[in-house]
């Protein structure tokens, strides 16, 4: 199935494979297929079609990560990066204590004199 999103330009199919198998290890790893699927419309597509194809111990492998990322969808990268700022501008302002500075009093100035 060239041309296929999971297919490289040499016609390697990079879902094959099995974990824990010497003579068909997987060509990917299970990581980077949850992250494909996660954030690449196009593979998720792709996917759907080409793992029925497989022998039936990838298809097992490939279902099981397919339906690990229905229990983990990934996130919009803009509720990420609100979440991020949100923690920043409420982290709080320190006004006493060794470093809000509040335990020390500036030099009162008296008719030209400093008193401590």
């Amino acid at each position: 199935m060239p041309g296929e999103w999971w297919y490289t330009d040499a016609g390697q199919n990079l879902l094959k494979g099995v974990e824990d198998d010497e003579s068909n290890p997987p060509r990917l790893d299970s990581a980077s297929i949850v992250s494909f699927l996660q954030n690449i419309p196009a593979a998720r597509e792709s996917f759907e079609r080409v793992v029925p194809q497989m022998l039936p111990e990838e298809q097992d492998r490939l279902r099981y990560l397919a339906e690990t990322i229905a229990h983990y969808p990934a996130r919009d990268p803009k509720d990420v990066e609100d979440h991020f700022q949100h923690v920043l501008n409420t982290g709080g302002i320190r006004v006493c204590g060794p470093r809000g500075g509040g335990s020390w009093a500036p030099p009162q100035l008296d008719g030209g004199r400093q008193h401590a």
